[in-house]
C-alpha cells in the first residue's frame, strides 16, 4: 500500500461504534436475533460481531500482519540486543532479514519481489514504538568496545579501592582528582537555517579558518574544585598578545604539535597541580589516562616526593571511567559552540586566532561552563566517589560482550527452529532444545548451564557466535609500545623501576644512533673512503678553484643590496635542487 493511498468511497470501512456493538450483542442475547441480522441492522461486520459474542476478539481491525506477534517479538528482541552490543542495523537490513525469514520458512510473501517495502517498515516501527526507536549512532572503535569489559572494570575498581585505602581518603573527595586535556575547535559544525523551499545547496558564511584547535588541560576534584586551566598553543614562542584577556589564573605555553607533550605535562604537574594542592592535608590521588605524554620518571618522582599517587586508567576506557569525559566536557563543548556562534555573528565571522581565544575562554569560564555540580555528578556516575562498582552497569559494558565471548569453536552449532505457517506460535512459545554441551567454558558455565534454551536465548547465543567470528578483538600496532590493558599505579616500586629501565634504554638507543651518524661513510667495496688531503701551500690551484675564486671576487665587487639579493636567490635555487 503506497503512502499516498486514498481510500475509495465504495471500499469497505473498518472500525465500528462501541455503542452499536453493545446494542447488537444485547439484541442477540436478550431478543434472540441472529448474528447476521444484528450485523445488518447496526452496520457491523458479521465475523467481528461473532468474535465479540464468543469473547475471542483480540482488539485488532483489518488484515492480519505478515508476521505473527510472536515472530515480530523475536525480531524486536534481536534488534534491541544488536543495538546494545554496538552492531545495530537499519531499515534496509531489517527488510532483508524479513525477506530471508519468509523464504527459509517457506511462507507465501505478499511483498513485491519478496522484500518488504518502506511502508511495511514504517508500520512495523509504529507497532513497536514502545520498544524500538531509531537514533543517530556514535562511532565506537573496536578497541574501545573490547576494552570496556567487566574484567578490566573490576580490576580498575580493585586497584582504586586499594589506593584509596592506602592514602586514607575514602571520605575525602577534595583529595581525589582527575585530569585530561581537550581540544577547543573553532568549527561550530553544520547548522539548520531558513531558506527558500527548493533551494539547492544552501550556503552558510563562516570564518576563513575553521579548523584551528586549541588544547586546554582541565583538572578537577571529586568535591567539584577546578584547578587553573592550562592552555597549549602550537608554536615555537609565546607572545603577550596570546595571553591577554584570559582567566586570571590560567597558564599558557607552546609546543611544536599544539598538544600536550612530556615537557608540558611536567610543567603543568609542577606549576599547577603541586602548587595548588600542597595545602590539602593527607595524600592525593590523581587519575588520568595512560597517554605517553603523561608518563615520565620526573613526574613520578615528584609525585612520590609530594605524597601523590598516580593511577593510570585502563586503555580505551575513558568513555565510562574518566569523570571529565563522562560528565564535564560535553557541557563545556555545548557552551563553547554557543559562544562561537555569538562571536561570529558579533564580529562578522572574524577568525578565532590566538589573540581572541583567551577572552573567549574567560567568557566561557565566567559563564559557568566548568560547573562544580557537573564535576561532582561525573565522579558519582563513574563510581569513583563515592566508590561504587555498581555504577558501571551492564548496559555500559554490553558493547564488549560480542568481542569477549569465546569463539564459535567452543560452542556447538545452535539450531534455531524456523516456525512454519501452521505451528509458528507453538514453536516460538515453547522452549527450544539445542545441542549445547556444558563445559568449563565461561559462556556455557554461566548462561548455558542448562541445555534447554528459550528461543530468545538461543537467538542471542547464535548472534554472539556470529559476531565473535567476524569482529577482530585486537588490532595490530604499527610499532611496539606498552599495552596498558589494565589500570596501573605509576608510583609503586615496580612501575617506577620499569619506567627507569625504559628511560635508560631509550637514552642508550639515542646515543647509539648519534654515534652511528658520526661514522665515516664507507665505499661500495666496504673500505673506508680516503680522507681529503689539503693542498700544499705553494702548489698551483686547479682550474675549478680558479673559477670559484673569480666568481667570489666578482660577487664581492657588486653593491651590497645586489649581492645579498643574488645570494638569497642562489640559496633558494640550491634548496630546490636538493
Amino acid at each position: 500500500m503506497p503512502r499516498t493511498y486514498q481510500r475509495k468511497p465504495e471500499s469497505r470501512k473498518y472500525g465500528y461504534s462501541t455503542e452499536a456493538m453493545d446494542k447488537a450483542l444485547t439484541d442477540i442475547k436478550e431478543n434472540g436475533i441472529s448474528v447476521k441480522k444484528a450485523a445488518f441492522l447496526y452496520g457491523l461486520n458479521r465475523q467481528t460481531v461473532a468474535n465479540h459474542l464468543k469473547g475471542i476478539f483480540d482488539g485488532k481491525v483489518g488484515r492480519p500482519t505478515v508476521l505473527t506477534v510472536k515472530e515480530e517479538e523475536l525480531i524486536v528482541h534481536a534488534l534491541t540486543k544488536l543495538g546494545e552490543w554496538g552492531f545495530g542495523v537499519g531499515r534496509e537490513a531489517l527488510q532483508t532479514i524479513v525477506m530471508d525469514f519468509l523464504k527459509n520458512a517457506g511462507r507465501a510473501s505478499y511483498f513485491k519481489n519478496g522484500k518488504p517495502g518502506l511502508d511495511w517498515v514504517l508500520a512495523f516501527e509504529s507497532r513497536w514504538k514502545d520498544q524500538l526507536s531509531r537514533r543517530v549512532s556514535q562511532p565506537l572503535p573496536a578497541n574501545r568496545a573490547f576494552a570496556c569489559n567487566n574484567r578490566v572494570v573490576d580490576d580498575f575498581f580493585d586497584k582504586l579501592s586499594a589506593s584509596v585505602d592506602r592514602l586514607d581518603i575514602r571520605n575525602k573527595p577534595q583529595n581525589i582528582f582527575n585530569v585530561d586535556e581537550t581540544g577547543f575547535s573553532t568549527d561550530i559544525g553544520k547548522q539548520n537555517f531558513y531558506c527558500k523551499r527548493g533551494l539547492k545547496n544552501p550556503h552558510k558564511v563562516v570564518a576563513s579558518s575553521t579548523k584551528t584547535q586549541y588544547t586546554v588541560q582541565v583538572c578537577c576534584s571529586a568535591a567539584g574544585q577546578f584547578l587553573p586551566l592550562y592552555v597549549v598553543y602550537k608554536g615555537a614562542h609565546l607572545y603577550n598578545t596570546w595571553i591577554d584577556g584570559g582567566p586570571e589564573t590560567t597558564r599558557y605555553t607552546v609546543s611544536q604539535s599544539g598538544w600536550m607533550e612530556m615537557a608540558q605535562f611536567l610543567e603543568w604537574f609542577m606549576k599547577i597541580f603541586v602548587e595548588n594542592t600542597k595545602e590539602i592535608e593527607g595524600g592525593k590521588l590523581l587519575i588520568f589516562d595512560g597517554h605517553n605524554s603523561h608518563i615520565s620518571c620526573d613526574v613520578v618522582e615528584m609525585a612520590v616526593a609530594n605524597n601523590i599517587e598516580l593511577l593510570c586508567l585502563p586503555a580505551h576506557t575513558s568513555s565510562i571511567l574518566q569523570p571529565l569525559d563522562v560528565g564535564v566536557f560535553k557541557g563545556v563543548k555545548s557552551a563553547w559552540r554557543k559562544l562561537l556562534t555569538s562571536f561570529y555573528e558579533r564580529t562578522r565571522y572574524c577568525n578565532v586566532d590566538k589573540r581572541h581565544f583567551p577572552p573567549l575562554l574567560k567568557e566561557l569560564d565566567d559563564g559557568g561552563a566548568f560547573s562544580c555540580s557537573n564535576a561532582v555528578s561525573a565522579f558519582n556516575a563513574t563510581g569513583i566517589y563515592p566508590l561504587n562498582r555498581a555504577k558501571i552497569t551492564a548496559e555500559k559494558t554490553a558493547v564488549s560482550e560480542p568481542l569477549t565471548r569465546p569463539a564459535a569453536d567452543d560452542i556447538s552449532q545452535l539450531s534455531l527452529p524456523v516456525p512454519s505457517s501452521s505451528n509458528a506460535n507453538s514453536n516460538l512459545a515453547s522452549p527450544v532444545t539445542s545441542p549445547v554441551s556444558v563445559t568449563d567454558n565461561p559462556l556455557t558455565s554461566t548462561s548455558l548451564a542448562a541445555t534447554t534454551l528459550t528461543p530468545r536465548k538461543s537467538l542471542e547465543v547464535a548472534m554472539l557466535s556470529h559476531l565473535r567470528n567476524i569482529t577482530p578483538c585486537t588490532t595490530g600496532e604499527k610499532r611496539s609500545r606498552i599495552k596498558r590493558t589494565l589500570a596501573e599505579s605509576l608510583t609503586c616500586d615496580e612501575s617506577r623501576q620499569r619506567l627507569a629501565e625504559m628511560q635508560l634504554d631509550k637514552h642508550q638507543k639515542v646515543t647509539k644512533r648519534g654515534k652511528a651518524r658520526k661514522k665515516v661513510p664507507e665505499s661500495k667495496e666496504g673500505e673506508s673512503l680516503p680522507a681529503i688531503q689539503p693542498e700544499p701551500e705553494n702548489s698551483e690551484p686547479s682550474a675549478a678553484t680558479k673559477k670559484r675564486r673569480a666568481a667570489a671576487a666578482k660577487l664581492a665587487s657588486l653593491p651590497t643590496e645586489v649581492s645579498s639579493k643574488r645570494s638569497k636567490t642562489s640559496k633558494v635555487t640550491r634548496e630546490k635542487k636538493e
